[in-house]
């Protein structure tokens, strides 16, 4: 990994972080929502409940997709309470790009609600910090444990597939996942 690379993993989630956030009652339909994704571009809203303005969860695009429409579910019917992603996992502002791809990782989520003094205040996503990287081959192993040896098997991190090691992971990520310009695969468990 570059010293620029390593420098970028280290700034703040903050310095990259989308700042546009929509909060909507969870009552909300999900054609509604939908629309509003498309209005304002973005592709995930965070979910409040109407009595305390708590964040209880996230709806993205691909659970519109997943989890309305895959199952002919009609738009205007569904709310997105009943389809987000919950219990939300955020993280403070001050948090390291490293550490919120860790988690990331770890938890299989590809979005976090960035949070100042207990309010949200952007969302960072997966791709955001791995774009962010002057060079896009980031060996997304080497990030947790730079000692593996080369003949472990490894995970990728976005798919599930398994590798000989992180150079074959890397090749398969710059190749499938980020040449693309697109992250495949959902990582997210949900019931």
């Amino acid at each position: 990994m570059l010293s620029s690379d390593k420098k970028n993993l280290e700034l703040p989630v903050s310095e990259i972080m989308e700042r546009s956030v929509v909060i909507l009652d969870e009552s909300t339909s999900v054609s509604a929502a939908a629309e509003i994704m498309k209005t304002k571009g973005i592709s995930s809203i965070l979910v409040k409940d109407p009595h305390s303005d708590k964040i209880k969860g996230i709806v993205t695009e691909r659970d519109i997709l997943y989890r309305v429409v895959a199952e002919a579910k009609g738009t205007f019917k569904v709310s997105i309470g009943s389809i987000m992603s919950s219990p939300l996992v955020s993280i403070e502002k001050e948090t390291q790009c490293i550490e919120a791809i860790t988690i990331m990782r770890k938890k299989g989520l590809r979005r976090l609600p960035v949070i100042d003094k207990g309010n949200v205040v952007g969302i960072v996503t997966l791709m955001s910090l791995v774009g962010n990287m002057p060079i896009r081959n980031i060996d997304l192993v080497e990030l947790e444990v730079s000692a593996t040896p080369s003949n472990v098997n490894v995970n990728c991190p976005y798919c599930q597939s398994k590798f000989n090691g992180k150079r074959e992971l890397s090749s398969h990520i710059d190749r499938i996942h980020l040449g693309s310009g697109l992250l495949e695969g959902d990582l997210r468990k949900w019931e």
